[in-house]
């Protein structure tokens, strides 16, 4: 039976370039006005290429993201450093 780390060392996240944060991203599905699915960036929700990259959680923390507890208190944003987290509203 697989156990929570093994979970995770097997999982994949989707990342792609943002043209608008100037970095590669993870991304999340969304539905535009025509109802229709499209990947968008996670911190500031603009639309990303085609090309995915599915990268395993050691490949994700070199890109800035981090698994664990969430940040101190007064901590803004994700550890990516685009500062695009702080100001984000939904």
């Amino acid at each position: 039976m697989p156990t929570p780390l093994t979970t995770l060392r097997d999982a994949s996240f989707p990342m792609a370039d943002c043209a608008r944060c100037e970095k590669s991203v993870l991304t999340y599905v969304m539905l535009d006005e025509s109802g229709r699915e499209q990947r968008v960036c996670v911190h500031c929700d603009s639309p990303v290429g085609e090309a995915l990259a599915w990268v395993g959680p050691g490949e994700l923390e070199q890109s800035g993201y981090y698994f664990g507890p969430p940040p101190e208190e007064g901590a803004k944003g994700c550890s990516s450093g685009c500062g695009s987290c702080a100001v984000k509203k939904s």
